[in-house]
């Protein structure tokens, strides 16, 4: 796609990242990997490149030399990816691209463009900090919502090897296209949590494992229904809510049996993949996330703290 004549690989540094979306001008991103870069020494930088669109200005920034990847957050991901030389397989069954790595092939001046995924490994390392055990045949995961966060979700509740899936969300319309794009995995959808109370009540049902991923004020306090959290010895809450409290999360964390996740967790633990993808180095994760937890005023969630 892109030539880089011009420029030798000894000459390509490809420094320049950035954070392609709308309305990110409170992104934290910048933070995290700029803390992240200056820790290891690297002559990188990472800003922000806020369009309405993925346009004109998109392709010229994915053809600067200087640009050595993004990250790609709403409303981008789904059109980004027209621009890749190559999609992961992750990026091809969620739908969607949240990362851009630019790179020379060995031996060439070729420039290419490879899109990835990395929402679901953020969700995927928030479960396993929850460090409850995931009993592969009895565990239930439940998600609710059916967007793109949403099909990251079961993608990563599928590479755990969770095999009982429940997806709630009012558009059945909508569910049923995130489950047939997961053919070959047993995916139950549901409209709403109180469809379920019975099988929980009689012992069917054990869930384990919730990722939320509906606006901040979608669910109301009667939405989410009593019997949800204590049903279980342990479990663990992903919300992908932007450090926000929302009604899901003050209830789980009303429970003393289950761990919480916010959206800040998920943003570090995803944000991670990307900075190793375009680095080649492990990212310094505690001090990366300590500088985003900082400036929010909050302490390292200690579930993430005991896992680096």
């Amino acid at each position: 796609m892109v030539q880089g004549n011009s420029t030798s690989q000894s000459e390509f540094k490809g420094s320049r990242h950035y954070l392609l979306g709308f309305n990110i001008k409170g992104s934290f991103s910048p933070l995290l990997h700029n803390t992240g870069f200056k820790l290891l020494g690297l002559p990188y930088t990472y800003g922000l490149f806020e369009v309405p669109n993925v346009d004109e200005s998109v392709e010229k920034l994915l053809q600067d030399p200087k640009v050595g990847g993004l990250s790609v957050t709403a409303p981008h991901k789904l059109e980004v990816g027209k621009y890749m030389d190559e999609i992961s397989e992750e990026a091809k069954t969620m739908g969607s691209v949240n990362t851009v790595v630019a790179s020379f092939a060995t031996g060439s001046n070729q420039r290419r463009l490879y899109g990835d995924n990395t929402d679901w490994l953020g969700i995927t390392r928030c479960i396993q900090g929850g460090e409850i055990n995931l009993d592969l045949e009895g565990t239930t995961a439940l998600v609710l919502g059916a967007g793109g966060a949403a099909r990251a979700a079961v993608y990563a509740f599928i590479k755990l090897g969770i095999r009982n899936i429940v997806v709630v969300n009012r558009t059945q319309e909508r569910a049923e296209r995130l489950a047939a794009n997961l053919p070959d995995h047993n995916i139950e959808i549901v409209r709403s949590l109180h469809t379920l109370e019975q099988r929980s009540s009689n012992g069917s049902l054990k869930i384990s494992v919730v990722v939320g991923c509906l606006p901040v004020h979608v669910l109301t306090d009667a939405d989410v229904p009593n019997w949800l959290f204590p049903n279980v010895e342990n479990g663990v809450l992903v919300d992908m809510a932007y450090g926000k409290t929302t009604t899901i999360t003050g209830k789980a964390a009303a429970a003393a049996n289950w761990t919480v996740f916010d959206g800040i967790d998920v943003l570090q633990q995803q944000a991670f993949g990307q900075f190793e993808a375009w680095t080649g180095k492990p990212a310094p994760k505690m001090e990366m996330m300590k500088a985003v937890n900082s400036a929010l005023g909050r302490a390292t969630n200690p579930a993430l703290a005991e896992d680096i």
